[in-house]
């Protein structure tokens, strides 16, 4: 080796030997594309290099929502989704390097389930299915056999069947699933089309891609498919609470599985069970299906039709009561169920000499008794009867009592009568009374008296006949009393007095309502048809006696001249257009209270002046409401003007006492033709052109004002 050749090779070992110390700066995360699943956590690698080799990392989230990294630089998944994850390298307290990778958040798949509804599955122990699987030996036990563990899959040789999966939960992001099968000779899998290639049995497992360790697995058995199925019947109909075995051909003979499943298509009329046999419901008509067990999806029908016989039969009436050579209502039937087929029925009489029947209508033939019965025509089985009767009915009543049959109110009369003819069946009765608010009458024909008047009392034939007889009883109100006279009654001297009107018989409605009057003292006052006529001042004893009962009552009869008791001083006008008035009690026993009079207006040209509130009258009314003793005159300013109203002034006007009230509250009116007008003296305002003023209130036109109760004058 030459000297050259030496050198040359020094240089290449002193360049070896210092490559380390010339290593390259790097600063990077190892895989730039990170995964984690939610919950779960997963540790970054970072590269560092040369002078990034040593120094502070510090990590950060572009988004917690999807995950979070801890000051380690642990990832935690959050929610599904992607951000960035960023680590800064940081010497001497400055950031002196960046790195980013992406980093996505899985959701983990927890269960993976396929859709069994088009499916035929069994669980491994259905005794249908049980017979034809192949033992499954225990590896554990050599020689034993332990069961199937998983469901079974039953797939028809030939037919080809595609799976769907769901994948849990709802928000994994990859929702793909894989399918295999442990044995393609017998079931080959395409995507997810699973082929059953020939009789025999495999497992078949669907896995998540996600997460292939979340599998669900099926125990296939491919059967020789069923290719037709018939369905055959004893009868088409069958009866509602009625029973029909139906059987089930399958063909070919030697398909694996030969059973089906039987359902109806309209359980309201039929159902059936697992055996085939059908049950009636109600009225109607009900597909029956078979279908083959073996997924084959092979089926058959029959229709059926159910139909509803009676199962009971009620006739309304409890029994029947029916006149010889009439006929009775027709009887009212309800066949139950409501909605039998056939709800015609029979009828038929227990003796015919009796009575006779056609459809439910009852004729009487001769007095006796037999029973009526009615069949169902769709099962005879079910039937009714009602007891029948045959009677006379009656022709005539005839009430025994005498015409004008009376009694007093509160009292009673037995009524008497005859039922003809004497062998009529029923001679029972009732009564009524067409006006029970003067008289009732009770089942055993006593009539009582309420009240005045007259009652028609009925007798009424209870055979249904319609005979009756109508009677009249007069009850009577007999006088229980008199009602008492007042205190004391006032005559007017010279004059007849009204007494006829003080008082009354008790009740007020007795019959006999006549009254007799007489006085202890005729040469007082006499009276003659209810009108006492005063013969001189004075007082005697006045008595009423009722003619019904000679019930009396007494009273003072007092005589004078009351018409003219209240005398009446000069009225007056004066200056200031006020009406003064002035009355005397000129009696010297008798208090008087509440004087009525009535003031006539005259205006300036001594014509009628309008001098009331209506607008239209030249007169008003007035009272003076004070008790007067005897020989004592009314006081100024207490009078009442009750609808005076001033419209002008007054050349002058009259006073008129009409009435008045002794203080036991009894009125007196003066009769028009003894009332004596008391005239005013004329105003200063007599003869003045200018007439009063016509005021203008009116029924129509706006009201006067109110007026104080004195009005400022009286």
């Amino acid at each position: 080796m030459t000297k050259r050749t030496v050198a040359i090779l020094v240089m290449i070992l002193c360049l070896l030997a210092a490559i380390p110390a010339m290593a390259a700066d790097v600063f990077k995360f190892t895989d730039q594309a990170i995964t984690v699943y939610a919950d779960e956590t997963v540790q970054p690698g970072i590269q560092q290099d040369g002078r990034y080799a040593e120094g502070t990392l510090v990590y950060k989230s572009a988004s917690t929502k999807i995950f979070t990294v801890d000051e380690t630089g642990t990832i935690t998944g959050v929610a599904p989704g992607s951000a960035n994850l960023t680590v800064e390298l940081q010497q001497d307290g400055k950031t002196v390097r960046k790195a980013t990778a992406r980093v996505t958040v899985l959701r983990r798949v927890t269960k993976i389930t396929t859709n069994t509804a088009n499916l035929t599955v069994y669980e491994p122990d259905d005794p249908t299915i049980l017979p034809l699987l192949k033992p499954v030996e225990d590896p554990e036990n050599p020689g034993q056999t332990i069961p199937q563990a998983n469901r079974i899959l039953v797939l028809a040789a030939g037919k080809s069947t595609r799976l769907t999966a769901t994948i849990t939960p709802a928000d994994v992001r990859n929702k793909n699933y894989t399918v295999t099968s442990s044995d393609l000779g017998v079931a080959k899998v395409s995507g997810a089309t699973v082929t059953a290639v020939q009789a025999g049995e495999c497992d078949l497992t669907i896995a998540s891609q996600q997460n292939p360790e979340i599998t669900e697995v099926f125990h296939v058995l491919v059967t020789q498919p069923v290719k037709r199925l018939q369905v055959t019947a004893p009868a088409k109909t069958v009866s509602a609470g009625g029973y029909l075995q139906l059987s089930a051909v399958v063909t070919p003979d030697n398909a694996t599985i030969q059973g089906v499943e039987w359902s109806s298509r309209n359980e309201k009329a039929a159902t059936v069970d697992s055996n085939g046999v059908v049950t009636g419901i109600a009225r109607g008509n009900a597909t029956i299906e078979a279908k083959a067990i073996d997924g084959s999806n092979v089926k058959a029908s029959i229709t059926l039709t159910v139909t509803q016989d009676a199962t009971d039969i009620t006739i309304k009436e409890t029994d029947v009561t029916v006149a010889t050579g009439r006929r009775a209502a027709q009887l009212h039937v309800t066949v139950l169920p409501t909605n039998t087929n056939n709800k015609n029925v029979d009828w038929y009489s227990s003796d015919e000499s009796i009575a006779t029947v056609r459809n439910g209508v009852i004729t009487g033939v001769r007095a006796g008794e037999c029973t009526v019965t009615c069949a169902s025509q769709s099962n005879p089985a079910v039937t009714a009867s009602i007891p029948v009767r045959v009677i006379q009915l009656v022709t005539r009543i005839n009430v025994l009592n005498p015409k004008g049959l009376s009694f007093n109110v509160g009292e009673n009369a037995q009524l008497e009568w005859e039922v003809l003819p004497a062998d009529a069946s029923i001679k029972d009765v009732t009564f009524k009374s067409r006006a029970p608010k003067i008289a009732t009458v009770d089942a055993n024909g006593i009539v009582t008296g309420l009240s005045k008047g007259q009652a028609n009392i009925e007798v009424n034939a209870a055979d249904g006949s319609g005979v009756r007889a109508v009677f009249q009883v007069n009850v009577i109100q007999p006088v229980t009393g008199i009602e008492p006279l007042p205190d004391r009654i006032f005559a007017q001297l010279y004059a007849n007095t009204r007494v006829s009107n003080t008082t009354h018989v008790l009740p007020r409605n007795a019959n006999n309502q006549r009254i007799s009057w007489s006085t202890a003292d005729p040469y007082i006052a006499s009276i003659n048809g209810g009108y006492a006529y005063g013969q001189q001042i004075g007082s005697t004893i006045l008595t009423a006696t009722t003619e019904d009962g000679g019930y009396t009552s007494s009273t003072e009869l007092v005589v004078a001249d009351f018409n003219h008791m209240i005398v009446n001083q000069p009225p007056q006008i004066t200056d200031d257009n006020k009406i003064k008035l002035c009355f005397g009690n000129y009696n010297s026993q008798f208090f008087v209270k509440k004087i009525r009079f009535r003031v006539d207006c005259y205006d300036t040209m001594r014509n009628p002046m309008v001098c009331n509130t209506d607008g239209v009258s030249t007169y008003f009314t007035g009272s003076y409401p004070l008790e007067l003793a005897p020989n004592e005159w009314t006081q100024h300013g207490r009078f009442i003007f009750d609808n005076y109203v001033e419209t002008g002034y007054i050349g002058y006007f009259t006073v008129t006492v009409t009435g008045y009230e002794f203080d036991t509250n009894q009125k007196w009116n003066i009769p028009e033709e003894d009332q004596v007008a008391a005239r005013s003296n004329d105003s200063s305002h007599i003869g003045e052109p200018t007439p009063t003023p016509i005021p203008t209130f009116g029924p129509d036109a706006t009201p006067a004002p109110d007026l104080e109760s004195s009005s400022g004058n009286g």
